[in-house]
């Protein structure tokens, strides 16, 4: 099952799937004289990374990209959460134990939170199972503790995502070949910016769940 905050469009044509790269499998050969296969491949993750992170900015999130050392992690976490007074994490299924393990220290950080505490937390710190760049989406599996709570509940939602684990469209989430597979076996949400609504007219921003998203992109 796939759920979505937010509608997607998708791309009209193959022009606007990368809105700040080119770095599309169709329109780069591999074969090229002198071109390794480990060069393209780090210039099309680059690509998607990209292309991710412009059109997740376009959808209202905030976006950084970072290293993915534990201590790089940590600070950038506790510069987004700002005072925050509780903090509410996912058990990270997708991070590094030693990044996961450093999120654990947080200042503010509610360890097993009644229902109550999840209600009233400022913050909800979720790992992205991937992110998809022709719509700047953060792709969340349902199903592990919190996962829904950290990721719908909060005004501020902190996206850690690895970069490795960003795809070009949605449909590559259900390739056998894509991410291990794991796409087939999972109840997943698409999250494109912060929540937002225009049922009563202008758009309005943190009506039915985050007020902000904040997305780290981990290399």
């Amino acid at each position: 099952m796939i759920a979505s905050r937010q509608a997607i469009a998708p791309p009209r044509n193959d022009d606007v799937l990368f809105l700040k790269s080119d770095y599309s499998p169709s329109r780069m050969d591999s074969g090229t004289p002198g071109a390794s296969q480990c060069a393209f491949l780090q210039v099309l993750m680059s690509g998607l990374i990209d292309a991710f992170m412009a059109n997740a900015r376009e959808a209202a999130a905030t976006v950084d990209r970072i290293a993915g050392s534990p201590s790089a992690v940590r600070a950038a976490v506790l510069s987004a959460v700002g005072d925050s007074r509780a903090i509410v994490l996912d058990p990270g299924e997708f991070l590094p134990k030693e990044v996961l393990n450093a999120l654990c220290e947080l200042p503010g950080l509610v360890h097993e939170p009644s229902d109550e505490a999840l209600s009233t937390a400022d913050a909800g710190i979720t790992s992205a199972f991937a992110g998809i760049a022709s719509s700047g989406s953060v792709c969340i599996a349902m199903g592990p503790p919190l996962a829904a709570a950290t990721s719908l509940l909060m005004p501020l939602h902190v996206v850690l995502l690895r970069a490795s684990r960003i795809v070009e469209r949605p449909r590559d989430l259900f390739s056998p070949t894509c991410l291990g597979g794991e796409g087939l076996h999972r109840n997943l949400v698409l999250i494109t910016g912060p929540s937002a609504t225009a049922d009563m007219g202008p758009l309005v921003r943190g009506v039915h769940g985050p007020h902000r998203l904040q997305i780290f992109v981990l290399e």
